[in-house]
């Protein structure tokens, strides 16, 4: 498969991923980036959060405009999330590749656990004492904006849980919300790369970015339509397994092989 079909096909698969359950734009295209198409680590998490805030964006503006995005949460979520993602791209810039990797690889990991727990245990009730601890929500937007910027992730795999199981939302609104945040981290986090010289050093290739982009967003409205008639367990359960994939195959790459 050439490079052109993987962007392609690549780009479908995260649009869908953000779509059906509103996150896994990044844990889907930094290795399709990097794995795949071969773009040394830092430029691949650069370039997936451009692809990831670029989607969410879009989408999240088509949820707002269905009156699906819960604001409050928005702004605890993101306006700590802006100043995590600046405070997270010097870090980013100077932490070598392979630790990013692999501290990729176990987020994805645990993510996937906790998700997949949640979904055999079919948790969708409101947790009423989230809303008596907000500052549990804003140290919580803060490291995702970190996690944005360093791992380049959107933080979706890990606001999903947190929006469902901690704040009480419904999966569909969830979803709409946490588009919104991954828009917001993914463009504080280039800034920050602008700013702290990152972006220039790595030279995203933005025509493959706007190939990926470009068809996320067909694949989000796909998986958009798609999630409405399935029921949120096995959204979580879907998703789950699919970061678990992600995670062994992104651990065997960094450490199941053996020098010559």
């Amino acid at each position: 498969m050439d490079h052109l079909a993987v962007e392609i096909v690549g780009g479908v698969a995260v649009g869908l991923s953000l779509g059906l359950v509103g996150a896994g734009g990044a844990i889907l295209t930094v290795p399709i980036f990097g794995a795949v198409l071969g773009h040394p680590a830092k430029q691949a998490i650069l370039e997936a959060v451009a692809v990831t805030g670029a989607v969410s964006a879009i989408a999240g503006t088509r949820a707002a405009i269905g009156r699906m995005v819960d604001w409050r949460r928005v702004l605890l979520f993101g306006i700590p999330g802006i100043v995590g993602a600046m405070a997270g791209a010097p870090v980013a810039a100077h932490m070598p590749a392979a630790l990013q990797v692999a501290l990729f690889a176990l987020l994805a990991a645990v993510a996937g656990w906790r998700m997949w727990v949640s979904g055999a245990a079919g948790q969708d009730a409101p947790r009423s004492e989230a809303a008596r601890r907000p500052m549990r929500t804003v140290v919580a937007g803060f490291v995702l904006g970190v996690l944005t910027s360093v791992l380049g992730v959107g933080g979706g795999f890990i606001l999903i849980p947190a929006l469902v199981l901690l704040e009480g939302l419904p999966m569909p609104r969830a979803v709409a919300t946490s588009l919104v945040v991954i828009a917001i981290n993914a463009g504080a986090s280039l800034a920050g790369a602008q700013v702290s010289g990152a972006l220039d050093q790595s030279q995203p290739m933005w025509r493959a970015v706007a190939i990926v982009a470009g068809c996320g967003v067909v694949g989000s409205e796909l998986g958009r339509v798609l999630g409405t008639h399935l029921p949120a367990a096995v959204l979580r359960r879907g998703f789950a397994a699919v970061l678990l994939g992600v995670a062994a195959f992104m651990l065997w790459r960094q450490f199941g092989t053996t020098p010559n």
